[in-house]
């Protein structure tokens, strides 16, 4: 339209508005009524105009959020802002080079939740402690044991000259079980251990470099953590370090910088959350934050969020909330024609309410178009098992991507080290075989799998353990349990000897195959 050319050059363009909530006078009386909006219909957000850059977005599953904030971090990088987007379910990973940002494997790169960053060790396990109780519903008695158990691992670590990680904790806890004075005792140390595992993988050993991250954009893939608390863990822990990071530039930091937290609500009664949103403004830090239920999120976020962008909501009390918080005004009518609005929304079309306008607006969201298709993500997710390069190809034909660019995409990944391969020459399993930053070598790593894929195809149920606590696959026979290790060669005998010591205790027989001095 010919008043496009008034468009604001720092505004993030929404879509278009359909209709905005005014006072008008009906037979005599006035009403709250939403009327045709037909000039100047740009649905236009500036967070500059606000008094903070926090954004909630709210609504029931596919009703329009992911796209909605898609077309915001299209925008923000267009502009030049960074960013850092926590990415529960994938939904902007594959966009990562519309947006101009760098991708992070949550499974790959890492936070270790056991860095001090600038506080005590006593804070720090205090803090630890309270954050685990809250992810995993710890009692007090387990948060007790817990807090015991961390400042333990710190003592040892120092001793050591190391610095602690989730698997430094849970040996920990094993050396407690073992000590343990009775039954109690060891069945509490058992539990606690238990819900720890579901936390402790590779992802909190090592730390992501946080000066590239706020100088730049990044989506961090946190799909690969397969359970809500791995999650939640990473999230708090990764948003811990950007606030200690901003603390620690202070007045230096110039440019602005968005927190983009999908599924927001894991994040709930989050100290750490509630100090980013109160102190953002001095740092130049907008938060961005995604739920499907508006109030289950931080209140910090709910009080402090200058715009609210509200998709359908069906549930009755969920509509009731937000239609509260939309309407702002103590008018039972307004009240209602917002609420009405809200439950009759059609997809991508949201209720829109900055908190410098009074007015809430229906807005007809635009629609994110990617220019750029990666396939590197798709090949990570399918490396996440051992994959042959005939499966890659043919499953990302399938989507669209020739072969030529499977191959240049895969031969990207092994140049930046995320890629690993092995060829097998014997069948039935000869070829090139790819498989993400194996934990040993490639060939270790790559063989570990066929062997699980083997022994499935032929109806035994396995399952890949490949760590320093068991076998590398653990087969299931007659109600017992058989352990399988693939031997590159490269270990002592005495090393091999010790390790079939090990396995004769818990399991039927240990199966060795591979190469053995």
């Amino acid at each position: 339209m010919i008043f496009d050319i008034f468009e604001k050059r720092n505004a993030i363009i929404l879509g278009r508005v359909h209709r905005e909530l005014r006072l008008v006078r009906r037979f005599g009386l006035l009403r709250w009524q939403w009327k045709r909006r037909w000039l100047f219909n740009r649905m236009e957000l500036d967070p500059k105009r606000n008094l903070n850059s926090h954004i909630m977005i709210t609504g029931e599953s596919g009703a329009g959020k992911s796209n909605a904030c898609k077309l915001i971090l299209k925008r923000l990088a267009d502009q030049g802002a960074c960013f850092v987007a926590l990415d529960p379910h994938a939904e902007y990973t594959e966009h990562a080079k519309d947006f101009g940002a760098s991708v992070y494997d949550a499974s790959l790169h890492a936070v270790n939740p056991f860095d001090l960053d600038g506080l005590t060790e006593r804070e720090r396990t205090a803090e630890m402690t309270a954050m685990l109780r809250r992810i995993l519903h710890l009692g007090e008695v387990q948060a007790s044991t817990l807090y015991r158990c961390i400042s333990y691992t710190y003592w040892i670590s120092n001793v050591k000259s190391t610095t602690p990680s989730m698997h430094s904790l849970l040996y920990t806890i094993k050396v407690f079980k073992r000590r343990a004075g009775s039954k109690p005792e060891s069945s509490l140390l058992d539990g606690l251990e238990k819900r720890l595992i579901v936390i402790a993988g590779e992802s909190f050993r090592k730390n992501v470099p946080m000066s590239s991250i706020l100088r730049g954009r990044s989506v961090f893939a946190l799909h690969g953590l397969h359970s809500a608390e791995a999650q939640a863990v990473y999230m708090e822990s990764m948003l811990r370090k950007i606030y200690t990071s901003l603390l620690g530039e202070g007045s230096r930091r110039t440019g602005r910088f968005y927190i983009v937290i999908d599924e927001a609500e894991k994040l709930a009664d989050s100290p750490v959350v509630g100090r980013l949103v109160a102190e953002g403004r001095k740092y130049g830090v907008g938060i961005i934050a995604i739920s499907q239920r508006a109030k289950a999120l931080d209140r910090e976020i709910r009080s402090n969020a200058a715009t609210m962008i509200a998709f359908a909501q069906r549930e009755p009390e969920e509509q009731s909330y937000i239609a509260n918080m939309i309407a702002a005004g103590t008018e039972y009518n307004r009240f209602i024609e917002v609420r009405k609005a809200l439950r009759e929304l059609p997809r991508g079309w949201a209720l829109v309410q900055e908190a410098r306008e009074r007015s809430p607006k229906i807005v007809k969201c635009g629609r994110f178009e990617a220019k750029v298709r990666d396939p590197s993500h798709m090949i990570m997710e399918m490396a996440r098992g051992v994959v042959s390069k005939r499966e890659l190809i043919g499953r990302l034909e399938r989507e669209g991507f020739t072969p030529g660019e499977t191959v240049s995409a895969v031969a990207a990944l092994i140049k930046g080290g995320l890629l690993k391969y092995h060829v097998v020459t014997e069948p039935p399993y000869e070829g090139t075989w790819y498989i993400a930053t194996p934990r040993n070598s490639a060939e270790h790593d790559v063989m570990v799998g066929l062997i699980s894929r083997y022994l499935t195809e032929n109806g035994i149920k396995n399952r890949i353990y490949n760590n320093a606590y068991g076998p590398d696959v653990i087969a299931y026979k007659d109600g017992g349990r058989v352990a399988v290790e693939y031997e590159t060669g490269m270990k002592k005998p005495e090393d091999t000897e010790r390790m079939l010591r090990t396995r004769k205790g818990g399991y039927l027989e240990t199966v060795v195959l591979g190469t053995v001095n």
